[in-house]
């Protein structure tokens, strides 16, 4: 029996994804845990893996159109369904809903039929390009295509549900410009024409003019993942009233030791919040629909900055690892998310989250905005020498200024500072 493949859930408030390129096409064979396409969401892309091994029958979602989450995208079977779906018959009921080619063995996948079906495409006059002479996407598209350059006009390519957009929003397509690929929702939005004033309005203003001289500006539109951020911490700091508590933190018998066990001062840090958040676990939370969820695990989220904008994919269980285990796995956890090879699961079920600009050395501390659900993030500031009063003198010490941001509504003062308190307890045990 086939298994779906679904548009996975990329991060806890995705509503859904584009599948931006497919490594497998019908008829490729393909292991469990193989991947079968890049998923671009609102702030990461990830390699999708197949959940089971055989056939892909089908792929069954255009490259580039927006998907719910939980929609089926592919299909993957044995063999004998992939050449029984070949060769099976088309029974009247299909032959009635859609135009289907006449030449034998020749099969349409089902995006490019519904291409075919919004565009008014005989599919008698395409010619299928896939395996076993399967009619594809860039098939139909190439075929509108040629028939707009051979005088029938330019005709836009939509799915049925982005004309019915088109239309509820008083948009032509044809006079968006776009040809020889659909059109999707994104581009309406980016098109989107203005209300019209009523008749009986006032005269319009004068143009507001900029506060500032643009001629020698450069213009650039927020990416998909800037604007989820940007939304995602307006929301959390007009819902969640932010406390915050900082402390400084002497790591310098700590960094005699890290070269010895081959670990790095991030992922000492990262080590030393782990142990507090077991001691401390209220911190160690979500707060979702008036209900706080304290967790016996650590998933530790892990703020990484990227030139279209910062990613926190999540080490699972953290709580789990030594020392050398937690800095082997973030390492490869940061370099898989700078190469956009994350997996779906490691975007989301993050319970605390740690933000490090400690590479900075102009950065003596800073405050962070907490992740939603969660209730809790730490800010790292730079590692350097600093004056320290010891034994009533002056002694130059590597320390390193934290702030702790919580969720008033969850947490207050006291837990926060019992952090910090857990947070020096785990650093001595550690220089012990």
């Amino acid at each position: 029996m086939a298994t779906d493949i679904v548009m996975p859930n990329l991060g806890f408030d995705t509503q859904a994804g584009q599948v931006i390129e497919w490594y497998k096409q019908p008829g490729d064979s393909i292991d469990k845990g193989e991947a079968l396409a890049l998923v671009e969401a609102d702030k990461s892309n990830v390699d999708l893996e197949s959940i089971a091994s055989g056939i892909l029958l089908e792929t069954l979602v255009s490259l580039g159109e927006d998907i719910d989450v939980g929609t089926v995208i592919a299909r993957v079977g044995t063999q004998a369904e992939y050449v029984g779906a070949a060769t099976a018959p088309t029974s009247p009921s299909k032959a009635n809903a859609s135009p289907q080619p006449t030449t034998d063995g020749n099969r349409i996948s089902p995006v490019a039929r519904r291409i075919a079906e919004a565009n008014d495409v005989d599919l008698n006059r395409v010619t299928g390009s896939g395996t076993r002479g399967r009619i594809m996407r860039e098939d139909v598209e190439a075929h509108i295509t040629r028939r707009a350059t051979n005088g029938a006009g330019n005709i836009p390519m939509a799915l049925p549900k982005v004309r019915k957009a088109a239309y509820e929003a008083g948009i032509d397509l044809a006079t968006l410009g776009i040809f020889g690929r659909p059109i999707t929702l994104a581009d309406l939005d980016e098109h989107r024409q203005p209300t019209p004033a009523p008749l009986t309005a006032a005269a319009p203003a004068a143009p507001k003019q900029p506060t500032t001289n643009r001629d020698d500006a450069q213009a650039m539109t927020l990416s998909r993942m800037r604007q989820t951020i940007g939304r995602r911490l307006v929301a959390s700091k007009q819902q969640a009233p932010h406390f915050y508590v900082t402390g400084e933190f002497d790591l310098t018998d700590a960094l005699d030791q890290l070269t010895e066990r081959k670990a790095r001062v991030n992922d000492l840090l990262q080590y030393l919040t782990v142990q507090a958040l077991l001691e401390v676990p209220e911190l160690n939370a979500t707060f979702e629909e008036d209900t706080v969820y304290t967790y016996d695990r650590v998933n530790l989220a892990i703020a990484v900055a990227l030139d279209a904008g910062l990613m926190t994919p999540v080490l699972h269980k953290a709580d789990h690892y030594s020392l050398a285990g937690l800095a082997e796995q973030t390492r490869d956890l940061v370099k898989r998310t700078r190469a956009g090879k994350l997996l779906p699961g490691e975007l989301r079920g993050g319970t605390f989250t740690i933000s490090n600009l400690g590479v900075i050395p102009q950065v003596e501390h800073f405050t962070a905005i907490i992740n939603p659900p969660q209730v809790g993030i730490l800010a790292v500031g730079t590692v350097k020498q600093r004056p320290v009063i010891m034994n009533g003198g002056f002694h130059a010490r590597h320390t390193v200024h934290m702030t702790l941001s919580g969720d008033h509504r969850v947490v207050d003062g006291m837990h926060l500072g019992r952090f910090m308190a857990a947070y020096q307890a785990a650093l001595d045990h550690f220089t012990r």
